[in-house]
């Protein structure tokens, strides 16, 4: 939208919040309540855009893709958005849900149960390793394992494609941020290193079993074409490490600062599903993700204008009062199924069964395993995009 037609249109309420800032980033929460409390939706002057955070109005607007489109982009800024133009997660339907019918085959349910014992396997091995030491990281050396063991050997990519994976996925999602900002520089730095590596990679690079390979033998088949195979490989590759290593290390921190809801669990394991959820609530690992409205609407009461931008704030809607009551408070009782962790409607995360799988397999064996344990060190990094913990130093007490 021109500058000229943002400045002669009334955009009401408004704040002058950087959603970016150290600041904020450090410490969100009070400022997701904030832009709550102000309204459905908020006109940010730093960003020129809008920022939905309310439970019903991100759903609301989740569930209207036509007029909330991803087509011109989920980030912050344009040249991100226009180097990843063509990808599945900028698509609208019906384009959109022709290229997740293949892109989703390896994800689904009935395809992970076959995965299942050989994560069990894994993650135990790699508690055998952990059990005797007296601490442990539980980021590097436990949230890491299984996405960087087996989602790498999954999709199939070559060993320079495996080795640089996290760097590269942590890298795209911090250039998701707006424009001229430190940590979104760094990041499309990282992310042409991303785009010129899937761009060049050839079939006989891939492994013939991965998922990665699939793409390619899809398009042979005349599901998708070749061009929108070689795309989707960053459909696979941004989203498939962080969101889970973010996603367990949360769940072993809140649990760490919780103990009665760790001993909740010990006695009642069937809750571990609903206390990955709760984890994924409290603690969601993508902050937001942008989108434009294609004509002008009414939100719950407030006007918005075709050519906006509105920022789809995932964490502070899940921690909307008006929908989850002592919404701050971590309690795996809770049932939080209905979270936006994972977005909501068309664009939900396709991997989010996979990301859940590998989370419960780990907590199953923590909890059989462990009696109990104390977190002695935490060191967090800002990020545009991702919210976790870059270290997470445990004390565990083994059985």
């Amino acid at each position: 939208m021109s500058e000229a037609a943002t400045l002669t249109r009334l955009r009401q309420p408004v704040c002058d919040i950087d959603l970016w800032s150290d600041e904020v980033l450090a410490n969100p929460v009070p400022v997701y309540k904030t832009l709550r409390d102000l309204g459905p939706a908020v006109w940010l002057t730093k960003h020129k855009a809008w920022v939905v955070s309310r439970y019903s109005s991100v759903r609301k607007a989740l569930l209207d893709a036509a007029t909330f489109t991803s087509r011109e982009g989920i980030a912050m800024n344009s040249v991100m958005n226009q180097a990843s133009d063509g990808i599945m997660l900028l698509a609208d339907d019906p384009e959109h849900m022709r290229l997740r019918r293949t892109f989703a085959k390896p994800l689904s349910p009935k395809a992970l149960k076959g995965l299942a014992d050989r994560l069990t396997e894994l993650a135990e091995a790699q508690v055998d390793t952990l059990s005797h030491k007296t601490q442990f990281d539980a980021v590097s050396e436990l949230a890491h394992f299984l996405p960087l063991t087996v989602v790498t050997e999954l999709l199939g990519l070559s060993e320079g494609g495996k080795k640089n994976m996290l760097q590269w996925a942590a890298g795209l999602f911090d250039a998701m941020g707006p424009d001229d900002y430190p940590r979104t520089v760094a990041g499309l730095a990282i992310g042409q290193e991303a785009f010129a590596y899937l761009a060049s990679l050839q079939r006989e690079d891939m492994d013939p079993q991965g998922w990665a390979a699939a793409l390619f033998r899809a398009a042979d088949s005349g599901e998708i074409s070749h061009q929108e195979a070689q795309n989707m490989l960053m459909d696979y590759t941004a989203p498939a490490l962080d969101t889970t290593i973010n996603g367990l290390s949360s769940a072993l921190l809140l649990l760490g600062h919780n103990p009665q809801q760790w001993q909740l669990l010990k006695h009642h394991p069937e809750r571990v599903p609903y206390a990955i959820d709760e984890a994924l609530r409290l603690e969601s690992p993508i902050r937001a993700f942008t989108r434009v409205l294609t004509k002008d609407y009414e939100l719950e009461g407030v006007q918005m204008y075709a050519g906006d931008r509105a920022i789809m704030q995932y964490a502070a809607a899940n921690r909307d009062e008006r929908h989850y009551p002592h919404p701050d408070t971590f309690d795996v009782m809770r049932d939080a199924r209905d979270h936006v962790a994972f977005g909501y409607g068309t664009h939900i995360c396709a991997g989010r069964h996979l990301g859940k799988l590998e989370i419960q397999t780990v907590l199953n064996i923590l909890l059989r395993r462990m009696t109990d344990f104390k977190v002695v060190g935490v060191r967090t990094e800002l990020h545009n995009t991702l919210r976790g913990v870059a270290e997470l130093i445990i004390e565990p007490v083994w059985a």
